[in-house]
C-alpha cells in the first residue's frame, strides 16, 4: 500500500509524509486518503520520490528493482552489469583507474579534435 511506503521512506529520513506534502505545497488532507488505500497522481508520487531521494519504484512498490535504477541512472546496462560484479576488495583500485581516465590529457587532446 502506497501509504505504508511513503511512510516508511519518511521515518528512514526522519520526516513524516504530512511534512513532504507542506514542503512541495500540497494537501496534508493527502495523507488520510492514501491511509484509505488511494495513491497520488504520478506528478505528485514523482515530486514525492524526488524531494525523498527515492525512485519512483521503491515509493509506489517498497522495492527497488534493478531496471528502475538503470532508468534512473540512465546508464548503459553493461556498465552497470560490469560494476555490480567488481569484487568489494577491488572497488577502490577500479574507481582509481577510472578517476585518472575520465580527462583527456592536453597532450593528446589536439590528436582526439582531428
Amino acid at each position: 500500500m502506497f501509504y505504508d511506503n511513503i511512510y516508511k521512506i519518511c521515518n528512514e529520513k526522519g520526516t513524516t509524509p504530512t511534512t513532504v506534502l507542506k514542503e512541495l505545497g500540497f494537501s496534508s488532507g493527502n495523507v488520510s486518503k492514501w491511509k484509505k488505500g488511494s495513491v497520488p497522481n504520478v506528478d505528485i508520487a514523482y515530486q514525492i520520490a524526488q524531494h525523498l531521494g527515492v525512485s519512483m519504484d521503491y515509493l509506489v512498490t517498497g522495492q527497488e528493482t534493478h531496471d528502475s535504477a538503470l532508468m534512473v541512472s540512465g546508464l548503459d546496462p553493461e556498465w552497470i552489469e560490469i560494476i555490480t560484479h567488481i569484487p568489494d576488495d577491488k572497488q577502490e583500485m577500479c574507481k582509481d583507474f577510472l578517476r585518472t581516465h575520465m580527462v583527456i590529457p592536453e597532450k593528446y587532446a589536439d590528436r582526439k579534435r582531428g
